[in-house]
């Protein structure tokens, strides 16, 4: 019989988030906000999907768990499979770039905790100015990085509920900003007393504004009608809102070898999206992952006003990462003894070359 406590909570949850996602489209301008607003918050590398496991995320909101549940749904790091569990991935990403990903998770008794560490590796830019078009001879690399902290609980023996907080901070040469997120989620096995069914909600990147500072703010002028020396002043930087986002997704999975899996993702900066995954697993040897992205709106910019000789009008935004993508893990147990797995993705991107995500986990 389900617990109509967990149901209770659950909805209020979902009704919550909804409402918060229902205001971030009200606010900046009706059901194509998100996608219109691509590109505008602080913090994007919030939004870039961690570890391969899950490729590009469909369902993972209902079936993450462990130390990949930091990311995805922090309800699911008290269903780790193991006491204690660790692991470090690498994503190959954009235009040269690297995402690396890493964190541990505990379990005491019902609840668990998880930390966990994100960086995205931009390189180095040269400097150039208006004098020096071609580069001064400097360069400065860009900052990203997010430390995660999360607390999780199994409420019952089929239901679970948990809440992350992060400090993310970002900046480049003497500019930096910082900003606390919150994630929160629950999920929820065999959904509706049918076996195999797996259901899971969160939002994520709930927080405020993120502000910038820093002594590259600062310039020489001189205040109009004065007559005062060349002084530094300030610059009063704007706000940015980080990318909050609202998931819902389910899992249904045959024996246990099959599944099936989906999620719904609202974004306040992107257009909505709709994600599968369908797995096929050998148990212990190896799980074979193949996965589908898609934008749920079409976004088009009408710009006919030319300002470069590049044609704006009419274009479409899209998903870079939308398509077909696949990807599988290797279990170490019977091979070397060894509580351990390995997985790899590969997610397509229009533009650019496709992104390999490699991933070690380590139980204990």
């Amino acid at each position: 019989m389900i617990n109509k406590r967990i149901i209770t909570i659950a909805s209020v949850f979902a009704i919550f988030a909804g409402s918060l996602m229902a205001q971030g489209s009200l606010r900046y301008g009706g059901d194509n906000a998100g996608g219109m607003r691509n590109g505008t918050s602080a913090a994007s590398q919030l939004l870039i999907p961690q570890g391969a496991a899950y490729l590009t995320g469909g369902g993972a909101v209902a079936t993450a768990t462990g130390v990949g549940a930091t990311y995805w749904n922090p309800a699911g790091v008290a269903r780790a499979a193991n006491n204690l569990e660790t692991t470090f991935s690498n994503r190959s990403y954009i235009a040269g770039m690297s995402v690396l990903f890493a964190g541990a998770a505990m379990k005491f008794g019902s609840n668990a905790i998880g930390i966990n560490i994100r960086s995205v590796d931009i390189g180095e830019i040269p400097v150039t100015t208006v004098f020096s078009p071609d580069g001064t001879g400097e360069k400065f690399s860009p900052s990203n990085f997010t430390a995660g902290l999360t607390y999780s609980r199994m409420m019952s023996s089929k239901t679970s509920m948990g809440i992350s907080v992060n400090a993310t901070s970002e900046g480049f040469r003497r500019v930096k900003g910082q900003a606390i997120t919150i994630d929160a989620g629950v999920q929820y096995t065999d959904f509706l007393s049918v076996s195999g069914l797996d259901v899971g909600v969160a939002v994520r990147n709930f927080g405020r504004p993120m502000r910038y500072d820093g002594s590259g703010l600062l310039h020489k002028a001189v205040a109009v009608g004065s007559d005062r020396l060349t002084q530094f002043y300030k610059v009063e930087p704007a706000e940015f809102d980080v990318p909050m986002l609202f998931e819902l997704g389910a899992s249904y999975s045959i024996g246990n070898m099959l599944s099936i899996s989906g999620s719904y993702e609202s974004n306040n900066f992107e257009q909505d999206k709709l994600k599968l995954m369908g797995a096929y697993t050998l148990p212990g040897v190896v799980t074979v992952r193949a996965g589908y992205l898609t934008d749920m709106e079409t976004v088009t910019i009408n710009d006919n006003k030319q300002t470069t000789t590049v044609d704006e009008s009419d274009r479409e935004i899209i998903d870079i990462f939308g398509g077909v993508s696949f990807g599988g893990s290797v279990y170490l147990q019977k091979v070397l003894g060894i509580n351990a797995s390995i997985d790899y993705a590969y997610i397509p991107a229009k533009y650019f070359e496709g992104n390999t995500v490699f991933t070690l986990n380590v139980g204990f």
